[in-house]
């Protein structure tokens, strides 16, 4: 019987190495919006106009609270930062590049609902975009009130609190000088693409 102590101690500290080495979770139980899924891909310019434009589209997935007016969930804010692994400039060693956009949809049924972004045609083909960003992550707020994060609204290299919040510390301050590059769809070629599946936004000062 002795000799089986140590397989039993074996199998729980394998265990709970598991578990500890576990990222992200889900959103916990009654959050109204969460990210399901992020895809990233490059896509032609709608009329075909010349160049690919990058386009982030988040999944997320809609669960409005019992008693909401209509079953919807209301003013539903989706900020995306992404950054980019590029060349050096000049012989220079490389460089991350961050990109970060917001759109609030006015209202969300039940249900799936997609929200896509887009980098230009200039861009895509000025720093050879294609594939996944090396790092992204996708913050909720609903009503102005933030959403905690799913384990799909953040890259996988991004493992815990302390380094998505580092990532978002990072990207707030470095994404300011490409402000404007990253667009919500309806301010691209694509605001009148997937008609069937672009939920109404928020529009303000003209935008």
């Amino acid at each position: 019987m002795s000799a089986l102590v140590p397989l039993r101690l074996i199998a729980i500290t394998g265990l709970l190495s598991f578990v500890s080495a576990v990222p992200l979770r889900a959103a916990p139980i009654g959050v109204p919006v969460e990210v399901s899924a992020v895809k990233f891909s490059n896509v032609r310019t709608p009329g075909g106009a010349p160049g690919n434009w990058y386009e982030a589209a988040v999944a997320l997935q809609v669960r409005p609270a019992h008693g909401a007016p209509a079953q919807m969930v209301s003013r539903v804010r989706v900020s995306l930062l992404l950054a980019f692994d590029l060349p050096g400039v000049a012989g220079a060693g490389r460089r991350t590049e961050f990109h970060r956009a917001e759109a609030e949809c006015v209202a969300l049924e039940p249900g799936r609902a997609d929200v896509r972004f887009y980098l230009p045609a200039e861009i895509v083909k000025r720093d050879q975009l294609h594939g996944d960003p090396r790092q992204w992550g996708v913050e909720i707020a609903v009503e102005g009130k933030p959403v905690p994060a799913g384990r799909a609204a953040y890259s996988g290299n991004l493992a815990s609190a302390e380094v998505r919040q580092a990532f978002q510390r990072k990207g707030a301050a470095d994404s300011a000088a490409n402000d404007g590059i990253l667009l919500p769809q309806y301010l691209t070629p694509f605001a009148a693409e997937y008609t069937r599946a672009t939920p109404a936004f928020v529009r303000r000062g003209g935008r």
